[in-house]
């Protein structure tokens, strides 16, 4: 067998602990002084012999001394090198006293595994920053986020795109000097009209702050409407030509045919009967001009919508002009009033609701059930709620599409303008079909004043 190679069989020896050592050491400092008491009390040693052993006692100690001060060092600057290079997020050096026994083995194996729970966290955590970060990459919208002095940290390449900046450049620049800082920004999502350099359009902006290190720090977004804008206007005017075709169609089509009709009269030269069938004919095209008028008069009454007065007052005074305009029990009012004010035009505000109370009370088509109005105050807004029992909403895609309507010698109309009213305070319109009976809920909501 080769000198200093351990047989298979033959159980690796274990090493004292450090603390074991250490404590050795200290009690051979215990050797010298023994020994020459010893001596001393059996008067075997003459005096020099005497300050000769007391010498060497001494460097022996001074010799342990080095000794046990050379190996607390040593481990200390091995603990200080594990913490600087966890510190230093180098995780590839370990403790290589680990398999030593006692207290300071085991402070060395608690230390590697620490280690190495932080390594695996690094690891999760670039994972996880690497999949964010493709997200933000794709994402379209413009993402800038900063530290807490305000020093651009983040910034994904639509962003980068805006400010016409590569991104390595914008890391590190202060968020002041950035054309964002011309921006109002705040918490909630506004709409604003902004030339970047990269870019002019109509965006919406907002910026939140989260916690870096214990302090705020902004995150902004900038989302570009135009192509949504775009789109929904297309949208817009398809639906519109669609509805004004139609009109226009059914209009001219009967014109048409009343002109070849009175042509051929004309052509048949009969005096008395032509004058019957023109005058006839005349009248019938001037009745389609008159519709065709009258459906051009009700755009502009939607297009020219005056600006709302906008003054504080009840809403509960808001829901009793609405009922008062409904005697003979078909409306009936549920819950109680709410103690709230608003901030609008009344004037407005009391049309749109009138208009969809009206359509309820159509719909419910004389139902033994009346309809029922009230209002509650929800999350800051006051909520208006109109319950009709008819047949229900048919086509919930059209509501909103100027002149669309199923009712007979309707404008369609009220809808869009009840809309536009909601939309000039702030709020929203939503219609959709019950689901516990048949009929339809119709909802107006309006935020509160903010002195209520």
């Amino acid at each position: 067998m080769i000198q200093g190679a351990r047989s298979r069989s033959t159980p690796p020896r274990r090493r004292l602990s450090a603390s074991v050592r250490v404590l050795l050491w200290i009690a051979s400092c215990a050797i010298p002084p023994a020994l020459l008491w010893l001596l001393a009390v059996q008067d075997a040693l003459s005096p020099l012999r005497v300050e000769g052993l007391a010498l060497l006692g001494i460097v022996w100690i001074l010799i342990v001394a080095v000794a046990v001060r050379a190996g607390v060092l040593r481990r200390v600057r091995a603990l200080s090198n594990l913490v600087e290079a966890a510190h230093a997020q180098d995780f590839s050096i370990k403790a290589a006293h680990a398999r030593e026994s006692g207290e300071l083995g085991e402070l060395y194996r608690q230390l590697n595994v620490l280690i190495g729970d932080l390594e695996a966290g690094r690891h999760t955590e670039q994972e996880l920053l690497g999949m964010l970060q493709k997200v933000v990459d794709q994402i379209s919208v413009a993402i800038v986020a900063c530290d807490a002095y305000d020093r651009i940290r983040l910034v994904n390449p639509l962003a980068a795109q805006l400010l016409r900046v590569p991104p390595e450049q914008l890391i590190g620049t202060d968020y002041a000097a950035t054309p964002l800082a011309a921006i109002p920004f705040s918490a909630e999502p506004r709409v604003v009209d902004f030339r970047f350099p990269g870019a002019e359009s109509r965006w919406q902006v907002s910026q939140q702050f989260y916690r870096r290190q214990g302090r705020p720090s902004r995150i902004v977004f900038v989302v570009d409407l135009r192509l949504a804008l775009a789109e929904e206007e297309i949208l817009v005017w398809q639906r519109l030509i669609r509805v004004i075709s139609h009109e226009v169609n059914n209009s001219l089509t009967p014109i048409m045919s009343l002109c070849q009709t009175l042509e051929n009269v004309v052509a048949r030269g009969d005096a008395a009967q032509q004058m019957d069938i023109m005058r006839d004919g005349l009248d019938v095209i001037s009745q389609r001009a008159k519709g065709l008028k009258e459906f051009i008069s009700v755009y502009a009454r939607i297009a020219r919508l005056p600006e709302p007065q906008k003054v504080v007052f009840p809403a509960a005074r808001l829901l009793q002009r609405v009922l008062a305009m409904f005697p003979g029990g078909a409306v009936e009012r549920v819950g109680s009033e709410p103690q709230a004010n608003l901030f609008g035009d009344p004037v407005h505000l009391e049309q749109a609701l009138i208009n969809l109370v009206k359509n309820a009370v159509e719909a419910n088509d004389g139902h033994a059930v009346p309809v029922q109005f009230g209002c509650r105050v929800v999350d800051g807004n006051a909520e208006f709620e109109i319950v009709d029992n008819g047949a229900g909403i048919r086509n919930l895609g059209n509501l909103f599409v100027p002149f669309y309507t199923t009712k007979p010698g309707g404008a369609g109309v009220g809808l869009v303008l009840c809309r536009k009213i909601a939309a000039k305070h702030h709020g929203q319109v939503s219609l959709e079909n019950r689901g516990d009976a048949p009929g339809a809920v119709a909802r107006l909501s309006v935020p509160l004043s903010r002195d209520a």
